[in-house]
């Protein structure tokens, strides 16, 4: 399997995130603070990259 670009790295922990809360929302699933703070951390690196990789400054 190739290596993911940064780009699509970023991405694909984004589109997890998003089912996940998308699961919990859903079906009210509970989500542990440990599972809330990882998803905070992926979705603040992803757009890190984002931005990085755009030239976006914040």
């Amino acid at each position: 399997m190739p290596e993911l670009s940064r780009l699509d790295w970023a991405t694909m922990n984004l589109e997890q995130v998003r089912h996940q809360l998308l699961d919990a929302a859903a079906f009210g699933k509970y989500m542990t603070p440990e599972q809330l703070e990882n998803a905070a951390g992926k979705i603040g690196e992803g757009l890190r990259i984002f931005r990085e990789e755009t030239g976006h400054p914040r």
